[in-house]
């Protein structure tokens, strides 16, 4: 049978592969050509010109516009469809059986593509231009940034077994590297991108080839090692002049994606890198390349018993998960327009592993949870005050007291995780559903 986990488990059936993905691009491709066709542009521009202004003279007006609307409708019914497939019993019907798999995830990005018009609407305000929408914009980025991070640190956690303290290398290599060359070489930005991955292919291939020779603890402790070398190096007064040392140093983006004057437009890249990421891994895990990672995992010298050469799937893992972590720190950087030592600091490997643990790490959907719930808390939290008795707690001065907090709750209630105790606990009420059923 069928399972919820099964969204986020298993690929789609190939005889209806290409069903809902096509829906996907039918639904995200009808706003904006509506929008087009509506809006009005100038009448001295033509061709591509004339299509983004007239799609941004409706995009962009304040409160629920067209463009919103059509996004929110959509994602109604498509939330709607999938809620009425799982009434049905699987294999009903090819259709009812996408929407199980895949519907309650692409109804997810739907919403999330809709949110920056869902919050326009609420407050009255622009996805173009500074407003709440426009400040919502920037925590949703760092949210998928970070959401991205978590998913390539639970490669090797989650699917492999290996726990690594130096993830925040990767993570720093993608914001200083593609920093670096824009700002000192003059390199433009996709050659500047490219650069950065390329580094951090060598950092995981290096990483793989020297710590891999050693297991557990020892491992974890190499690679926060590594991490701290660089962390020192980029805050050292003698690299001032490369670095900013300290306070980091700054450089220019192109305005298309410079998230001050199109933050529109860094949103959805920010979720399209957050898709692919996902849509990647979850790939990898379920090929034959992935059962072997979950073997290796389970029990690394069983595997090696059955002749598989685990040293080259672990460095895949590496390697793959430090070009995923450096992708989204290119992110971070293009997001901030420079770098700081910050992003090679330990939180950047403690964030993502809290986020797994909270999410459940080995589940595909997990990360996801973990990222968004911590970091959308926390920026709901940060400015809030409670008087008590005539004293102003500031919740957001006691945000780490509140997460140990939320920790804790979150280890008693889920022990796998959200996402793996959900599952669990979806896998036995549909087993005694299934017992209690009469035979035929």
């Amino acid at each position: 049978m069928q399972t919820p986990g099964a969204l986020y488990e298993q690929p789609n059936r190939a005889s209806h592969k290409g069903f809902l993905p096509g829906i996907l691009l039918a639904a995200l491709l009808a706003p904006p050509l509506i929008a087009a066709i509506r809006g009005q542009a100038p009448p001295d521009v033509s061709g591509f010109e004339h299509f983004t202004r007239s799609l941004a003279e409706v995009a962009c007006a304040d409160g629920l516009n067209l463009v919103g609307s059509l996004y929110i409708a959509e994602t109604i019914l498509l939330g709607m469809l999938t809620a009425v497939a799982f009434a049905f019993p699987p294999g009903k019907h090819p259709v009812f059986t996408a929407l199980r798999n895949q519907g309650a995830l692409l109804s997810a990005l739907l919403l999330l593509i809709a949110m920056p018009f869902v919050i326009a609407w609420g407050t009255d305000s622009s996805i173009c231009e500074r407003g709440k929408s426009f400040f919502w914009q920037s925590v949703f980025i760092e949210a998928f940034i970070l959401a991205a991070l978590a998913i390539s640190y639970n490669l090797i956690f989650g699917f492999i077994g290996v726990i690594s303290f130096g993830h925040a290398a990767f993570f720093g290599a993608g914001a200083y590297g593609v920093g670096l060359l824009i700002h000192h070489l003059e390199w433009p930005l996709g050659s500047a991108v490219l650069g950065a991955l390329l580094v951090s292919v060598a950092m995981g291939v290096f990483v793989s080839v020297i710590a891999l020779r050693i297991r557990g603890l020892y491992f974890a402790i190499f690679t926060l090692v590594f991490a701290e070398i660089f962390f020192v190096l980029a805050q050292n007064r003698i690299m001032v002049n490369i670095t900013g040392a300290e306070d980091g140093f700054t450089f220019a983006v192109p305005d298309w994606i410079n998230a001050t004057k199109n933050r529109i437009t860094f949103y959805y890249l920010g979720l399209a890198y957050l898709v692919g990421a996902f849509l990647l891994v979850r790939q990898i895990v379920n090929s034959p390349t992935g059962r072997v990672m979950h073997a290796i995992r389970d029990n690394e010298d069983r595997a090696i018993m059955l002749g598989y050469n685990t040293f080259t799937y672990k460095m895949l893992a590496i390697v793959l998960a430090g070009t995923l972590a450096c992708g989204a720190g290119i992110l971070r950087g293009l997001l901030n327009k420079g770098a700081s030592p910050s992003v090679l600091s330990i939180s950047f490997t403690m964030d993502p592993l809290l986020m797994t643990l909270i999410g459940g790490a080995g589940t595909f959907i997990g990360p996801v949870i973990g990222a968004f719930l911590l970091h959308l808390v926390e920026q709901a939290l940060r400015d809030t005050v409670i008087p008590i008795a005539g004293i102003e707690i500031n919740i957001g001065e006691r945000w780490f007291l509140i997460l140990g907090v939320i920790f804790i709750v979150i280890v008693i209630a889920f022990p796998t995780g959200i996402a793996g105790t959900l599952q669990s606990w979806w896998n036995k009420w549909t087993a005694r559903r299934n017992a209690r059923a009469p035979s035929r």
